[in-house]
């Protein structure tokens, strides 16, 4: 996620780190030393055996190019094919800014961007699936950062890992609808691309171990609002069973005027009345506009992009849709890191200060509503926290709780009226830049992949314990296993939640029942209609 916008471009970044980031994230190939070859409905693929006996896959298309007379439009389904393609490198990352901090943004990019990728180990059948969904705030990221390699997971645990590209910021979620009305859906093409890979995923996983009634979706951050959208959403069911949300949840959305007026900006800068003169422009060119518009209106590329819930595709108020059950029938494994915020101190010196003075241009919750004033909801709530001395952090604590955890917590409260829910708070912290248990540090424990930015040196016990209970969820819906003390279900009767990090897994009553009591008004008089 782009938040806190910084304003690179493209042309600024050394080239020299691309050269870098290539010869480190596309290498899986040159270790192999065995092929693999699947047959499925749509043609042959030769894949590659890794270290540890990993059967790998990449860059496997799920749908047509969305090119040409394609872009902007809902993918399309692949023609049946008996053609053979070499699944032994990346597929291209969606357009995207350069951002260091998101590394597929370094490798080649292209609109031709809608591809998969697997692991698995062994040639046991009917495996159950995994479906990662990628993070980066809608605008950046993709399935070939290094951190998401699915190899070690797969070698460790009977699951078949799938990791997946869709489109993104103005390729993705640009609101077209109206200025034209045959565009109806690009608000949330992105997540169309989403079920398009779950659609795949169904019809050919088999083909490669998978159980396709088994499958279990997860994400972070964007991936996480994902992944809660895709369980309220109509036009996912029956292609997932089980979820697991790692930061991210329900009021990341836009409001379908909300996101018409950005897209009112974007053909302004772009010079164009017409979608038929947008379609003529070259991709390269939309990149650079787009950079433009986020460079010209502070703080778009953190929050204008969240995917548009206009009632017709997605839910208009998907929190309410949630309570009302849309998700019935999910499992559901969520929670939040100890301190959602810090990752975004990799930007600032002081990222107290500078929360302090831009949260209500980022807050999701009270974004669009000007009757809510954000320092009166503040003030009401520090009143219990003279437990933080500093200013500036009891802050910080108020818009981790109010923007990260509330939210998330509701979620599991909701979804636990319909079917198993277990919650966590992790709160390992960075061994690196003081970043504490911030945004994704929970990444480099679910992959089993070290991560230069948060954490280049991983506990394995951490990792084993997690990825145990991950995979145990993903397996069964209980996430429970020999590693871990016993993790109880969430209820709205006992609230229970497992605080993670490597000292001990420990699962609280009631952990932060003074937070979400006070502050679940804000997200109920503002995202329930």
């Amino acid at each position: 996620m782009n938040l806190l916008n910084k304003n690179i471009s493209r042309r600024d970044f050394i080239k020299v780190a691309t050269l870098a980031l290539a010869a480190t994230t596309l290498p899986l190939d040159v270790h192999a030393n065995k092929s693999c070859t699947v047959q499925t409905r749509q043609g042959i693929y030769n894949g590659f055996v890794y270290k540890r006996g990993v059967q790998t896959w990449l860059g496997i298309p799920y749908a047509k190019p969305p090119v040409g007379t394609l872009r902007w439009h809902a993918p399309e389904p692949l023609e049946p094919s008996n053609k053979t393609f070499n699944a032994n490198k990346f597929g291209y990352s969606a357009i995207q800014d350069i951002d260091e901090t998101e590394t597929t943004s370094l490798l080649k990019q292209s609109e031709d961007c809608l591809t998969l990728n697997i692991w698995t180990r062994g040639t046991a059948k009917n495996l159950p699936v995994m479906v990662f969904i990628p993070g980066g705030g809608f605008v950046g990221g993709g399935s070939a950062d290094p951190i998401y390699n699915g190899a070690k997971l797969a070698a460790s645990h009977e699951v078949v890992i799938v990791t997946i590209n869709y489109r993104l910021n103005v390729f993705g979620f640009m609101n077209f609808a109206s200025i034209d009305s045959t565009f109806e859906d690009t608000g949330y093409l992105g997540i169309k691309d989403q079920i398009a890979a779950l659609t795949w995923v169904k019809e050919n996983i088999s083909s490669f171990g998978g159980d396709p009634d088994n499958v279990t979706i997860f994400g972070e951050s964007a991936g996480s609002i994902s992944t809660m959208l895709l369980t309220v959403t109509p036009a996912a069911h029956g292609l997932f069973g089980k979820a697991i949300a790692e930061s991210g949840h329900l009021s990341f959305c836009n409001e379908p005027q909300a996101s018409a007026e950005i897209a009112d900006k974007f053909m302004a800068i772009c010079g164009c009345k017409k979608m038929s003169e947008l379609m003529a422009k070259p991709a390269a060119e939309l990149e650079q506009l787009y950079e433009k518009l986020c460079q010209e209106n502070i703080f778009l590329a953190d929050v204008g992009f969240f995917p548009t819930c206009d009632g017709k595709f997605l839910p208009a108020l998907p929190f309410k849709a949630l309570q009302d059950g849309a998700g019935k029938g999910v499992k559901l494994l969520t929670g939040t890191t100890a301190e959602e915020y810090l990752y975004w101190g990799q930007y600032f010196d002081n990222i107290f200060k500078h929360m302090r003075i831009f949260h209500s241009r980022l807050n999701a919750v009270l974004y669009s509503n000007e009757s809510w004033k954000l320092e009166e909801v503040y003030a009401s709530w520090q009143q219990n926290r003279a437990d933080i001395i500093d200013e500036d952090e009891r802050y910080f604590e108020f818009a981790n709780q109010l923007d990260w955890r509330v939210g998330q917590e509701l979620c599991a409260e909701f979804q636990s009226a319909f079917d198993d829910v277990y919650f966590y708070l992790f709160s390992q912290k960075a061994s690196v830049n003081d970043l504490g248990s911030c945004h994704a540090i929970e990444l480099p424990f679910v992959f089993g992949n070290p991560d230069k930015h948060m954490e280049p040196h991983p506990s394995q016990k951490l990792i084993k314990q997690v990825q145990a209970a991950w995979t145990s969820f993903a397996t069964i819906g209980n996430p429970n296993n020999d590693l871990i003390p016993q993790w109880t279900p969430y209820t709205v009767n006992d609230r229970e939640t497992m605080e993670i990090n490597s000292k001990a897994w420990t699962c609280h009553k009631d952990l932060n029942v003074d937070n979400l009591t006070q502050l679940r008004r804000v997200y109920e008089e503002n995202l329930f209609g």
